[in-house]
């Protein structure tokens, strides 16, 4: 008779059975836990730690407790702390090498917990504080009058430069003039002049014959005067032209003290412009930390959200040739193909120090492409602890990975603001003590181009401003306009690439500093040009007298050009008209008559 039952291969079954349950008990929980833990650690650069993980077969599923995620940035901090994971897995994908999850749940996930020891896996520099000294600091206008005599002693005026150039000018185009008056024609040539008319009067007492002698020598004389009163003429513009220039220049001279006030006015910025845009000063360093941490997660992020076809080039990813004698995976087209790796629904409560807020992520996958869907997630959060709402929504598609599109929108109503640090100034700090404000952000990236707006609207506000014991009238004129102050609405964008970002913030808050500020900051700069314009008038009293003593002597070299020219024109041909009188001829050049 057959025997139905072979003992050795029972034997053989329940040994290999025996074996494989001591495996999956004693070992197969530990090496999940330690390929999770060494994953996740070389993806993120920092420690991933688990307390434990459950595998189980039927039905296929895996649960994880207390999941760590350290802050690579911060050590010491966990950026997420998870208390369980559960997920149910597909058996049959499984056997294809394919984790599909169709859902998994994460509870009791909290943010920024503290760590007993640190996750740092290389030394990596912690840029916190780096980051806080350069945020919050804002510029103030100059608070005190500065020391007018300590200022003029150091600094280059225009004035003075301007003065010292003209009166080098004018001292030489003097010097010029009065050597060229003594190459025009002066008394020595009139009075030769005047000694060849006598010559020719006397000729004319010789009769016709004298007469018609000396008609040559007349003409010659006339030509010879009207040539050098013409020199005098062109000389005597010249002059004028020089002495007008000298004088425009002077008038520049006269008003180059109001530009050096205006300058040092604005050098030790007494002015209320530097409180224009505060807001900026005030919150544009923070919003920019928030991108920039934001950026830092999302590079980490990306690898994972194209895997492999992220660091494809134009013709594709490289495959290695196989070796003779090595087996080959060969993928066929499927029907509905999947990733290798996919969780089509997760469930996510986390718990914040408002309360809880709850959400579902779709579709995380490491290979978009093939599933052709993106990430999908919205978060939401009704009557927490300090805020009436919060929602969070948005995508990651990169289902085309040169040809991204990610969006965030992020709403947060009646937010309960406290003890908010605005400015860590040490002549002016400035606390936003209490108030309730509403946020709404829009975020783009489109590849690399980054575009964010966000308004936000604040009211029954109380700020805490300035220093106990401050005496300094502008500083406490702002703490006196802030601390009025109950509501205002602010505007940030943030424009660029996820590198190279620029971040600009306008608020009607601007308007209310500058208004309380302005005309306390104007009284301290009209006190201050008033004091500039004594000094400045002082110190160049002595060369703008100098320099008008120069130009006066102009006076004198226009004098004698004017009377060169009078004697020559007038004088010189009134002694020709009367030296030659000769009735009954008829006219002559020069005035003679002939009896024809």
């Amino acid at each position: 008779m057959t025997k139905w039952i072979r003992w050795w291969g029972l034997g053989a079954f329940v040994v290999f059975a025996g074996i494989f349950g001591c495996v999956w008990i004693f070992l197969v929980d530990g090496w999940v836990k330690s390929l999770i833990e060494g994953a996740g650690t070389e993806a993120l650069g920092a420690q991933v730690e688990l307390d434990a993980a459950d595998l189980s077969l039927f039905p296929a599923g895996l649960s994880l407790t207390r999941l760590q995620v350290t802050n690579p940035r911060k050590p010491m901090t966990n950026a997420v702390e998870v208390a369980n994971v559960t997920m149910g897995l597909d058996g049959l994908n499984l056997l294809r090498r394919k984790v599909i999850v169709e859902e998994m749940a994460l509870e009791g996930v909290r943010l920024g917990t503290l760590r007993t020891t640190s996750g740092a896996v290389k030394p990596i520099p912690d840029v916190s504080a780096e980051e806080e000294s350069g945020m919050f600091s804002l510029a103030l206008p100059a608070l005190e009058v500065p020391d007018v005599k300590n200022i003029l002693e150091k600094e280059d005026l225009e004035t003075i430069r301007l003065i010292e150039a003209l009166k080098g000018d004018v001292e030489r185009e003097k010097e010029a003039w009065e050597a060229r008056l003594k190459e025009l024609p002066g008394k020595a040539r009139l009075a030769e002049y005047k000694e060849r008319v006598k010559s020719l009067k006397k000729a004319a007492k010789g009769g016709l014959e004298g007469v018609l002698g000396g008609v040559g020598e007349v003409q010659v004389l006339k030509q010879d005067i009207e040539q050098e009163i013409e020199s005098l003429k062109g000389a005597k513009k010249e002059f004028e032209e020089k002495l007008a220039l000298l004088r425009t220049r002077l008038d520049q001279v006269k008003t180059a003290p109001q530009r050096d006030i205006q300058h040092l006015k604005a050098k030790y910025n007494l002015s209320p412009k530097g409180l224009a845009h505060v807001s900026q000063t005030l919150l544009g360093p923070q919003i920019g930390s928030w991108v920039h941490q934001g950026a830092a997660w999302y590079e980490r992020a990306k690898p994972f959200l194209e895997g492999d076809r992220a660091g494809g080039g134009e013709d594709g990813p490289q495959v290695d040739k196989p070796l003779r004698g090595k087996g080959v995976d060969v993928h066929f087209q499927e029907v509905h193909p999947l990733p290798d790796f996919l969780i089509r629904l997760t469930k996510v409560s986390i718990s914040l120090g408002a309360g809880d807020l709850a959400g579902t992520i779709h579709n995380i996958t490491n290979d978009q492409p093939t599933l052709g869907q993106p990430i999908t997630f919205a978060f939401s959060g009704d009557r927490l602890k300090g805020v009436q709402s919060i929602s969070l929504e948005g995508f990651l598609n990169h289902v085309v990975p040169a040809d991204s599109k990610d969006h965030l929108t992020v709403q947060a109503k009646k937010y309960e603001l406290d003890n908010l640090a605005l400015s860590k100034n040490d002549k002016w700090p400035v606390t936003l003590a209490s108030g309730v404000g509403g946020v709404n952000v829009n975020a783009d990236l489109k590849d690399r181009g980054l575009a964010v707006h966000g308004i936000g609207n604040f009211h029954s506000l109380h700020f805490s401003a300035g220093k106990d014991g401050d005496t300094n009238p502008l500083t406490k004129s702002l703490s006196s306009a802030v601390a009025g102050v109950s509501e205002f609405s602010v505007q940030a964008n943030v424009t660029g690439t996820l590198e190279q970002h620029e971040v600009t913030v306008s608020s009607d808050l601007d308007g209310v500093l500058q208004d309380a500020a302005g005309k306390m900051v104007n009284e301290l700069a009209a006190k201050f040009g008033t004091e500039l314009q004594s000094a400045i008038s002082a110190k160049i009293a002595e060369p703008m007298q100098q320099l008008q003593n120069n130009l006066g002597g102009f006076e004198k070299i226009a004098g004698q050009l004017t009377e060169r020219v009078t004697q020559h024109d007038a004088v010189l041909k009134s002694l020709l008209e009367k030296s030659l009188p000769i009735k009954g001829f008829k006219d002559l050049p020069g005035g003679l008559k002939l009896p024809f």
